[in-house]
């Protein structure tokens, strides 16, 4: 029989990989405020009041909005090494052993930040924290879909040449309704062309319609959110046919209005329909979240049981871009885990 303490804590107990997690979203208001004090500029209660507010989004649109204040905040190489460990301390008390992390340097280029100083910053911070028994993170170039076709084929030319900052594929964020996913083909093509790994945000904003393009048309490996192809009987048996993995952010699309209650939230019908669904935090400051939190939302809100979750869990370790040996070594130590706590899928 499981002790208590390992199944009350089994959302955090177990090593785990999370894929949906943006380094920008990432940024607490105290990690914000930290960064304004280092750079020597006001950080008081006005301040704190003022970015206070850039954490409460009324809907999709409202959080964008807020998201690109946030990023408006970050304006040195040295921020990005500060909110990177941060973040693997929160990634390291949450049980994370390895993350794909998103990360948006097009947002920073009319700043006058070149994306290669932004992630030798990033990847510098984050191998330091590995080495000090941190999370191992890994990262992928989001492009912004309303910045346009030319951006995204310059962020590619991006992520190729920044390899050695442990850049190992793109996506795109932003408003799905700004341009179709299927104009981002021919940068797709070109990304695959240089070995790079790819994912999109896809059927989160926008429809089914928008989920057919990233399979059929960009021909990604997973589709970012992709919670309302549940909205389309065919497009899920063809996910599920395929598996092609969804990368599930529950109580990001709560917050920003994608789904009005836990009780509509499509995951478990997609579950059901034998979809591959994983779970990430997406922006987890700015939701209140954590990878932790999202398990526990799993089986609190959505009705999954503990040995589901860990089999989420463990959909999501199989998802990630690490190679086969480090997959299953991960997995192994996640079955060992899930038994000692009674929860082996």
């Amino acid at each position: 029989m499981a002790e208590a303490a390992d199944r009350d804590d089994f959302p955090r107990a177990i090593p785990k990989a999370e894929i949906h997690l943006h380094l920008e979203g990432s940024v607490d208001l105290e990690t914000l405020l930290e960064v304004r004090r280092a750079r020597g500029e006001p950080a008081g209660p006005d301040v704190r009041n003022r970015l206070g507010g850039l954490y409460r989004h009324r809907d999709f649109l409202h959080f964008l909005r807020n998201f690109r204040s946030l990023c408006a905040e970050i304006r040195r190489p040295e921020d990005f090494a500060a909110i990177t460990a941060a973040l693997c301390g929160r990634l390291q008390r949450d049980g994370v052993r390895y993350a794909e992390v998103f990360c948006s340097p097009a947002v920073f280029a009319s700043a006058g930040l070149p994306g290669e100083e932004i992630m030798d910053a990033v990847s510098g911070a984050a191998r330091e924290r590995q080495r000090s028994g941190g999370p191992r993170l890994r990262f992928l170039l989001d492009g912004v879909r309303q910045f346009g076709v030319p951006a995204l084929e310059e962020l590619v030319r991006l992520a190729g040449a920044c390899r050695r900052y442990d850049v190992i594929g793109i996506g795109i964020g932003g408003d799905e309704k700004a341009l179709p996913t299927a104009a981002f083909a021919g940068a797709y093509r070109e990304a695959r062309r240089l070995g790079l790994r790819t994912t999109v945000h896809a059927g989160e904003f926008d429809g089914p319609r928008s989920v057919w393009e990233a399979i059929e048309e960009l021909e990604v490996e997973r589709v970012g959110h992709g919670v309302r192809a549940a909205e389309d009987p065919e497009l899920m048996r063809v996910l599920a046919l395929r598996g092609v993995p969804l990368e599930c952010c529950p109580t990001s699309n709560l917050r920003t209005g994608v789904v009005r209650s836990w009780e509509e939230h499509p995951m478990r019908a997609l579950h059901r329909a034998g979809v591959t669904v994983t779970v990430g935090s997406d922006d987890p400051a700015l939701f209140g979240t954590s990878v932790g939190d999202e398990w526990e939302v799993l089986e609190d809100r959505l009705g999954f049981t503990i040995p589901e979750v860990l089999e989420i869990g463990m959909a999501t370790v199989r998802a990630t871009f690490l190679a086969a040996p480090e997959k299953e070594a991960l997995l192994s130590e996640m079955r060992s885990a899930g038994g000692r706590a009674g929860a082996a899928p």
